[in-house]
């Protein structure tokens, strides 16, 4: 009878630490807005090989999150401070206040915070930069019980004096049968990144950001693509629905397989060719890793003029790297037109970030973007042998997402971050727009000017113009504009003003800086502006999109794809067509 309670207690315990329940904190979905000061934002960053939720303060900052804790809680969070800063952390419940934390950190420290049950408010008081990583709440397991109660447990079964056979046996079976399960999770853990992708791929939303084979790191590139791969590439949902910031459920999912190979230089071509007539250099929307590669705009301009056209763009890149590529590769191919693809959804930020990875490397809040993470989950949910289990013990068949039908929609609109828009040309377009493109629309041509970003981007795009001139080759700059700037006008003449900006408040929720669709509209093409200013000064031919692309959506046809920021097939083909005529000048 003692050793069945032995046994219960071991067991209790166990279910009681697996199945405690932990959320994280995002200032996005969970602070009040309404008291949040200073700048402050949320990050989900990708370091290594995992994403890691951030809360980013900066200057003098405060922040709350309302509380309703049925049980006693754990906060826990790393502070990573960029200098020294301090912090201040008040439990307010009714009209008392009570201090937690109060601390002047100069390097990370991780904290333990431990909060009773009740309703009230976890206040923040920022001092300069500090960086909260995976900001959570965990319930929390009464250990030293489970600890006395086992020592009661063992200390009469002792009493008892010799343990028979068959109670040992049962004893070495269940100890024996734990540690074997901690050796197969450690080992789990140990080779977590050379496992099966369908373990990988299940453990997505814990954020395990697991390596992509067709990928290698370069010193002078940071990362690009594999030579001569020969493989496939498979997507059901758009980027704005993998990072987070769109429901799976409002586009449905559509299943997109085509071959993807890449050359000997390892870029998106069938082969290298000794001398070609157009280098195409960029970033997603020249390789167009989202689509089969005869649709990608330079296959298109290749079979429209009849030119030989490669293709060096690659997805991530910027102008940097851009201009690398030009060096390394495409030139001694000797192209009579270098056409580099100028993004202005992230061209800006991927210079600046760039040039921190060639001096050192990033600071919290700047690294790579991931993506949202599972917000609730329990402490068994965690574990390898679990996922093990779910992949290879399904419970059911899970039913294929199913598109929306565009038949059934109707009227102008907003819903849960999908636009929908009927066109002039009675057509109607559903989408959705990429958070962070929009919010580039708001920054005016003074802001942009005076960013070291732009800086870096004339800079760059002035030794690609020496190098093109160097050997007999024209540079032409392609203006890419996002899908944010070329639906806006869409947007903007379709809904009425309060069904506007509840769509910005939706949209810009998630880091609690306010969008006004009078910025967007003063500021949206001045990145346009810019461009064609500095290119006219430089002597660099200059080709915007935005103008085409606009008369397109207008018409009624879809460029980008719904639930993505990247051209569909028809918005490759506008670029192709307006390219092919672009180059026929002299």
């Amino acid at each position: 009878m003692k050793l069945l309670f032995l046994i219960a207690i071991f067991i209790v315990a166990g279910i009681d630490w697996f199945s405690a329940t932990t959320q994280r904190l995002y200032i996005d979905e969970d602070s009040a807005a309404s008291q949040q000061q200073g700048t402050a934002w949320q990050h989900f960053a990708v370091r290594g090989n995992e994403v890691v939720p951030e809360i980013i303060s900066d200057d003098e900052a405060r922040f709350t999150f309302p509380l309703s804790l049925s049980s006693r809680q754990t906060l826990r969070f790393v502070a990573y401070p960029e200098g020294v800063a301090s912090y201040e952390i008040v439990l307010v419940t009714g009209a008392t206040s009570r201090q937690l934390a109060a601390r002047e950190i100069d390097r990370p420290e991780s904290e333990r915070i431990s909060l009773p049950a009740g309703n009230g408010e976890l206040k923040f008081i920022v001092h300069g930069r500090i960086a909260w990583f995976d900001l959570r709440l965990t319930r929390q397991f009464h250990w030293p019980v489970y600890l006395l109660l086992f020592v009661l447990a063992l200390f009469a079964l002792a009493r008892r004096g010799r343990i028979s056979a068959r109670t040992g046996n049962w004893l070495a079976f269940g100890v024996s049968t734990f540690l074997c399960l901690g050796m197969i999770e450690c080992a789990l853990r140990l080779f977590a990144l050379k496992l099966p992708p369908a373990i990988l791929t299940a453990r997505h939303d814990l954020g395990l950001s697991a390596p992509d084979p067709r990928w290698i790191e370069s010193p002078r590139y940071k990362q690009r693509l594999r030579p001569n791969l020969k493989t496939y590439c498979e997507w059901d949902h758009g980027d704005i629905v993998r990072m987070g910031f769109l429901s799976r459920e409002l586009f449905g999912a559509e299943h997109h397989r085509y071959p993807f190979e890449t050359d000997a230089e390892g870029f998106r071509n069938s082969a290298v060719r000794p001398q070609i007539d157009v280098a195409a250099l960029g970033d997603s929307f020249v390789d167009a890793m989202t689509s089969p590669i005869e649709e990608a705009w330079p296959a298109r301009l290749e079979k429209l003029t009849g030119k030989r056209v490669q293709n060096y763009g690659t997805s991530s890149f910027g102008p940097q790297q851009e201009l690398y590529a030009l060096q390394d590769f495409a030139i001694a191919h000797q192209p009579r037109d270098v056409v580099v693809g100028y993004f202005a959804g992230n061209d800006l930020f991927d210079a600046e970030h760039f040039d921190r990875w060639e001096h050192g490397g990033d600071k919290p809040g700047e690294e790579l973007s991931g993506w949202r993470l599972q917000k609730r989950y329990r402490r068994y949910e965690m574990l390898f042998l679990m996922t093990l289990a779910r992949v290879a013990l399904p419970t059911g068949a899970r039913p294929k997402p199913v598109a929306a039908d565009p038949e059934k929609i109707t009227g102008n609109g907003f819903d849960r971050g999908a636009y929908q828009i009927e066109t002039a040309a009675g057509t109607t377009l559903r989408f959705a727009f990429m958070p962070p493109y929009l919010e580039k629309l708001v920054n005016s041509r003074a802001e942009i000017e005076r960013s070291r970003a732009w800086q870096l981007l004339r800079e760059t795009f002035t030794r690609m113009k020496q190098t093109c001139a160097q050997h007999g080759s024209r540079l032409t700059v392609l203006f890419i504009p996002s899908k944010d700037e070329v639906y806006w006008p869409l947007v903007e003449h379709s809904l009425g003003q309060d069904e506007l900006q509840r769509s910005l408040d939706f949209i810009s929720r998630y880091n609690h800086m306010p969008l006004r669709a009078a910025d967007i509209s003063a500021n949206r093409l001045a990145q346009n502006e810019l461009m064609r200013k500095f290119c006219a000064s430089a002597g660099i031919s200059f080709l915007d999109l935005t103008p085409p692309l606009e008369h397109a959506a207008t018409s009624g046809r879809a460029v980008y794809f719904a639930d993505d920021a990247h051209w569909n097939a028809a918005g490759h083909e506008v670029a192709a067509q307006e390219l092919a005529k672009f180059l026929d000048q002299p």
